[in-house]
């Protein structure tokens, strides 16, 4: 089912660390079809992300995501992180414990202990292209990253067009690629406008920025 096949990657579209203010809106298509949109508004060290993702399959609601949460920086690494979010018919509740060896984070009833300066998948900051693990912010587990530099390409948002400087994300997890995210980032203001992830039978999900 197409709504399956969103499942696991809609988790990963959260934030990280930058140290300005700045609200970006994305528009969410699955196929070239809308199915929702990705907020994200970063306040110094603080970020708020909300996410919302209706499929429906002939008009019959299919699958329902719903995700809010909140992170705290210091020195670019996490200090707190909390999340709430409905994946179809799963429920999950995040929150990170103070600790001086580990970022611990519990979900539900499970613990992870990842390294004290952890950062999820900060996707509007061009420097995440440098990062070399990321943490879910849905489930709390972790993620080995790969980038590769593409060509340049021309992107066109909601309203314009710009020339983005492209990247290749791979995210890999128990020695298992899950994930295969291409970025665009405007090539003067360095601006997150684009992602593009392909999915599983030929899905694509793609976030087009409000602008």
């Amino acid at each position: 089912m197409v709504a399956k096949k969103v499942i696991s990657f809609i988790s990963f579209l959260l934030f990280g660390f930058s140290a300005y203010a700045e609200q970006i809106n994305f528009q969410v298509q699955l196929n070239d079809k809308e199915i929702g949109f990705h907020e994200f508004n970063v306040q110094d060290d603080t970020i708020n992300n909300k996410a919302q993702f209706d499929v429906k399959l002939w008009f019959i609601p299919a699958y329902k995501y719903r995700h809010t949460a909140t992170e705290t920086y210091k020195d670019n690494c996490l200090v707190s992180l909390q999340s709430e979010t409905q994946d179809g018919a799963d429920f999950f509740e995040l929150s990170s414990i103070t600790d001086s060896i580990y970022f611990k984070i519990k979900v539900n009833d499970k613990e992870h202990n990842h390294p004290v300066c952890s950062q999820t998948f900060r996707y509007w900051d061009i420097t995440f292209t440098e990062q070399s693990l990321a943490i879910n912010p849905q489930d709390g587990e972790i993620f080995k990253l790969s980038f590769s530099a593409d060509e340049d390409e021309e992107v066109k948002t909601k309203t314009n067009s710009f020339l983005a400087n492209k990247f290749t994300l791979r995210a890999v997890n128990d020695q298992d690629e899950k994930f295969h995210i291409e970025l665009w980032y405007e090539q003067t203001s360095k601006r997150w406008i684009k992602l593009k992830s392909y999915l599983k039978d030929d899905n694509v999900l793609t976030y087009i920025l409000n602008d």
